[in-house]
């Protein structure tokens, strides 16, 4: 899956969610990012200098970043010090985890080197094209409300 869909789908659904401030809709897309910051070339890996290469290179891609100790740990956090940050949060990260698993998997568990993967079927690519199809076409059906939500 690619950054822009994560954003995308983060977003969408933070805002059918009921959170639509700036700040809010901000964390959403920055936390639909997150969980790739284990990869040097991700979106969110070309912003931060060093992080990402250690990452990548001592536990690799879809791991520890990807896990659901990580989003406890990092959701604790928000809601400790950003409690009304909380829900946007969850929803950009979870929604990534989400995405993953139904392209190709993540270790959900790690250290437990298991995959988490619901297959559907068909080859992750198609998977992402449908997604984005699929939301084009709600959008078209259903802007006014999208819009009337964000504003």
């Amino acid at each position: 899956m690619t950054g822009p869909t994560h954003l995308v789908v983060a977003i969408t659904v933070t805002v059918y969610a009921g959170q639509t401030s700036p700040s809010a809709l901000i964390v959403a897309g920055i936390s639909s990012l997150l969980p790739d910051i284990d990869v040097k070339s991700s979106l969110i890996g070309r912003t931060v200098p060093v992080l990402p290469r250690i990452i990548e290179n001592t536990v690799g891609h879809r791991t520890l970043t990807h896990s659901i100790w990580m989003v406890l740990l990092l959701s604790i956090g928000i809601y400790w010090l950003y409690p009304f940050l909380f829900m946007p949060f969850i929803i950009g990260y979870v929604s990534h985890l989400v995405l993953d698993i139904l392209t190709g998997g993540v270790f959900l568990f790690y250290p437990y080197r298991k995959r988490t993967v619901i297959s559907l079927g068909i080859p992750p690519v198609f998977i992402e094209a449908l997604l984005l199809m699929g939301m084009g076409v709600f959008f078209a059906f259903n802007w006014q409300d999208f819009l009337e939500r964000l504003f």
